[in-house]
């Protein structure tokens, strides 16, 4: 009988076999049955790892799709970089970014941009940082008309690269450093001297990021001048707007000029017809441009408009000469007034504005000038004394409570002008004499050598307190023992002294 527990077998060929030679053999029976042979084994594991298993059989994926069996063909090339792709339309050796908008040539290893002007690819530019080897500071000043309501402006950008930056724009294929200086005459209206100012370089920035390859001095010559061009049509300027610019990219300076204004590069020399001279100025509405390719020899360059340039006996070499001993003192905007002054005083009438650029130049190689770099890199704090005059114009909160000032800006800035000199001269000791006489600060009461002293003053302008952003800016970009130029805040203006 075939009872529960067991299993049945049968075992052919075996004598007694029932029904044709056969003997039924019982074997154990178990819930968990053991597989002994290999091939009962390999059964088990095929199952395991095929179990869920729904994809497509390989020789059926095979039969519809070749390509993925089938070896690549070695072409020779290496593989494009990460984010570039072939571009069988322009040949072989030619890839492309899509994200960078850029392409790059096996041949050459270069980049190349397209050049929407001519419809071809140009080598991509790459601009040179030559901070290095030159650096340049520029300020300016300005007379207004009457009480002050009719002012000509001025606009300053000493990074240009941060500007583009700010405008979310690719200023990467230009030199450093980058800056423009620019100044607009209120003569005709005080309305397009705002708007000017406020608008030339929204419109300027963006057409020299447009193009990415390397720049021509014609090309940069075009680009100011329609810039300048399409602001005056822009602000319903229809007889043009009265302005001059200096452009600086890398070691090449740009100039313009319109409505009479004029910009006049030196160098060290004085003297009829300098060989480092050169004059750029419009008298009628049209833009003048040149482009000069900057040499250590030259010293800065001026802006200046049409009611300073026709007052008697200003020609293109007392102007100069009125500027040039303050510009090579890194004293730009003390230039800038003193020209003002003089031009008045021959018969000039406000408003009126100049502005004064001082180019700086250093062998980057030098071991001294290396070390002086790397100083001023890691400066953190300087201490310096100040002398300050308060005026009319001045607003701040500090000097709330103290006997109402009854100079003006401009009394201000020449009573500073005339202590210069001696300052210059005279070192600590006349600086600690005219602060006690003169400063309109209580610093000026402290003790000995410490008069006029504003302490240990932190790079980080925030951390200061009650010391105007311009004066730390201005404290360190001084050596120790260097006076500085005339600096306005918003407590007056202020000369300071370097001292630690």
């Amino acid at each position: 009988a075939q009872g529960a527990g067991s299993i049945w077998a049968r075992r052919a060929g075996c004598p007694g076999d029932a029904g044709g030679g056969s003997t039924v053999v019982p074997m154990a029976y178990s819930s968990n049955p053991i597989l002994d042979s290999e091939e009962s084994k390999n059964i088990a594991v095929v199952h395991k790892t095929n179990q869920g298993y729904s994809g497509k059989d390989l020789w059926r994926l095979k039969q519809e799709k070749p390509e993925l069996f089938t070896a690549p063909q070695d072409s020779g090339e290496p593989p494009p970089p990460p984010g570039f792709q072939n571009v069988p339309s322009l040949g072989q050796g030619w890839l492309y970014s899509r994200e960078r908008d850029v392409y790059l040539s096996r041949d050459t290893k270069k980049f190349y941009v397209q050049d929407a002007s001519i419809g071809e690819l140009v080598e991509m530019g790459n601009g040179r940082d030559l901070t290095a080897s030159m650096t340049v500071h520029g300020d300016a000043a300005a007379q207004a008309a009457g009480s002050g309501n009719v002012a000509s402006r001025n606009a300053i950008i000493n990074d240009l690269h941060k500007a583009a930056a700010a405008m979310k724009l690719d200023f990467s294929h230009h030199d450093s450093p980058a800056a423009m200086f620019a100044i607009y005459d209120a003569k005709a209206s005080g309305a397009f001297a705002e708007a000017a100012a406020k608008g030339l370089h929204v419109r300027l920035l963006p057409r020299l990021a447009k193009h990415r390859g390397n720049w021509e001095n014609e090309r940069l010559e075009a680009v100011v001048s329609e810039s300048i061009t399409s602001l005056a049509s822009e602000i319903g300027a229809e007889s043009g707007i009265s302005l001059a610019v200096a452009l600086l990219l890398g070691g090449r300076l740009v100039l313009a000029a319109s409505g009479g204004s004029a910009c006049l590069l030196f160098g060290r020399d004085g003297g009829e017809g300098g060989m480092d001279d050169e004059d750029v100025a419009s008298d009628g509405p049209g833009v003048a441009t040149g482009c000069v390719i900057l040499e250590d020899s030259h010293v800065g360059v001026l802006l200046t408009v049409d009611g300073v340039r026709r007052a008697p006996g200003m020609t293109g070499t007392r102007l100069r000469a009125l500027v040039r001993g303050q510009v090579s003192s890194e004293r730009p905007r003390a230039a800038c007034i003193s020209l003002l002054n003089e031009a008045r005083r021959l018969g000039a009438e406000a408003p009126i504005v100049a502005a004064a650029v001082r180019f700086g130049w250093a062998d980057p190689d030098a071991p001294a000038q290396k070390k002086a770099r790397l100083e001023a890199s890691r400066l953190t704090k300087v201490r310096c004394r100040h002398i300050l005059l308060r005026h009319t114009s001045a607003t701040s909160q500090l000097d709330r409570g103290r006997p109402k000032a009854t100079r003006t800006v401009g009394e201000a800035e020449e009573m500073l002008l005339r202590l210069l000199p001696e300052l210059a001269m005279g070192g600590a000791s006349a600086f600690t004499t005219r602060c006690r006489q003169d400063s309109d600060c209580d610093t000026k009461l402290r003790g000995g050598e410490l008069s006029g002293d504003l302490g240990w003053l932190d790079k980080d302008p925030a951390k200061n307190r009650k010391i105007p952003t311009s004066v730390v800016r201005a404290a360190f970009s001084l050596s120790v023992g260097q006076l500085s130029d005339i600096v306005a805040s918003e407590r007056g203006v202020h000369l300071l002294l370097r001292t630690g």
